[in-house]
């Protein structure tokens, strides 16, 4: 009886090796994205290589114009005012796209959304946001993502695909802060 159990044990044990194998296999078979401490996001391959992937930057006279406009550089605060121009051929009624910050040490500092609304075609609309204990000055780059929450045009939360809403956003290159989509 108890050799049967330890037999037993023995080829449970065996499974489960050879299930974690796979598991372990199918995690580092798999491309990574990865972003950079500066910004700049990087495809780490199965094979151990890596590349800068590029961003493809689209088009910013069919798009939403995401602009910052103005930098309060505080001594322990960093306030940023965004201006959103609307040249697509609808109207926005939301936008809601996160900005995440990353210091001069790459770590992920804050992450806060901003909001916009009811901009008609060739519109455009202002908006602040600040973050709180950290300085302009130690902002390594601010990244824009994640604008699930939006309805514009035939867009909105019942029928947006993953990645849509941001994909109608241009982020312009800022000579004030180093910020990127």
């Amino acid at each position: 009886m108890a050799f049967e159990i330890k037999k037993q044990a023995a080829f449970l044990s065996l499974i489960l090796s050879a299930s974690l194998g796979l598991v372990v296999q199918a995690a580092v078979a798999a491309d990574i994205k990865a972003v950079t401490v500066d910004g700049r996001q990087v495809l780490l391959k199965e094979d151990q290589t890596w590349e800068f992937v590029e961003v493809e930057a689209g088009d910013p006279s069919v798009s939403a114009v995401l602009t910052v406009t103005r930098l309060w550089d505080m001594e322990k605060a960093c306030k940023l005012q965004f201006r959103l121009q609307n040249n697509l051929s609808y109207r926005i009624s939301t936008l809601v796209p996160r900005l995440t910050v990353v210091n001069q040490e790459g770590v992920v500092y804050d992450s806060k959304s901003i909001a916009f609304a009811s901009i008609k075609p060739t519109n455009d609309k202002y908006t602040d946001v600040q973050f709180e204990r950290i300085g302009c000055h130690e902002i390594s780059h601010i990244r824009v993502h994640d604008a699930a929450r939006c309805r514009m045009g035939d867009i909105d939360q019942w029928n947006e695909e993953e990645g849509e809403c941001l994909s109608h956003i241009y982020v312009e290159p800022s000579e004030l802060i180093n910020i990127s989509k």
